[in-house]
């Protein structure tokens, strides 16, 4: 079935072609740029939120330094522990020092120790300690041993006698990582970070020697079969 235009309708479309060619195309230059512009926006949006997150990070990188860090000379001691407790590479005298300084602190007389190289990696060194004391000494030790020779020092295996009499034997991990620097870092999780830096001070008994970590000077005087 044909559908028949009357002859008026069709002289009136004629007569106004230009017209509505000219209204269909606005439309659809209308939607396009609407397509544009709501693109741009979302665009725009994101990237004011972008700039939202750097300014608050910003805003509480400066008040962390403003409220948070303590003076430079406390930063400086600050750095230093941290630096000797997990040296940049591997410093063996300061290892043989925290073992005999633990032992003349707590009374658990360490007479040997020997390097596990198996089970030693290149940021941790395994050594596995024998030592005599009585429960007295070796509970203080347990108690100690972890920060109280000026390095970080864990231990995940003991063997002891159920009495515990005659030797000990303790397996402690010491630390070292070369941490690379960088332009920006991460402000820490926990804001108490330096009140337990100041707990960890104050079981550190260790002068501070400056040296450069990169060139060590290993001869050392050191105790009779040291590893």
């Amino acid at each position: 079935m044909k559908v028949k235009i009357k002859p008026y309708l069709l002289r009136l479309l004629k007569s106004n072609i230009a017209y509505i060619l000219s209204l269909l195309l606005l439309i659809i230059l209308f939607f396009v740029i609407l397509s544009i512009s709501i693109d741009k926006i979302k665009k725009e949006d994101k990237k004011i939120s972008t700039l939202t997150a750097e300014v608050d990070r910003l805003e509480k990188k400066a008040n962390f330094f403003q409220d948070t860090l303590p003076s430079s000379k406390e930063l400086d001691e600050d750095i230093k522990l941290l630096n000797n407790l997990i040296p940049n590479i591997e410093d063996y005298f300061s290892i043989v020092y925290a073992l005999e300084t633990i032992s003349q602190k707590t009374g658990f007389n360490i007479e040997s120790y020997s390097v596990n190289i198996t089970k030693s990696t290149p940021n941790k060194l395994r050594l596995s300690v024998n030592g005599i004391g009585d429960s007295t000494t070796f509970l203080k030790f347990l108690n100690e041993y972890n920060f109280s020779g000026g390095r970080l020092i864990t231990s995940d295996k003991i063997e002891l006698s159920p009495q515990l009499t005659g030797a000990i034997k303790v397996d402690l991990t010491f630390y070292n990582k070369n941490v690379p620097l960088s332009g920006s870092f991460d402000l820490p999780k926990n804001d108490k970070i330096f009140a337990e830096l100041d707990s960890i001070k104050k079981k550190v008994s260790f002068e501070f020697i400056e040296k450069d970590q990169e060139t060590l000077d290993l001869n050392y005087p050191i105790k009779k079969n040291p590893f």
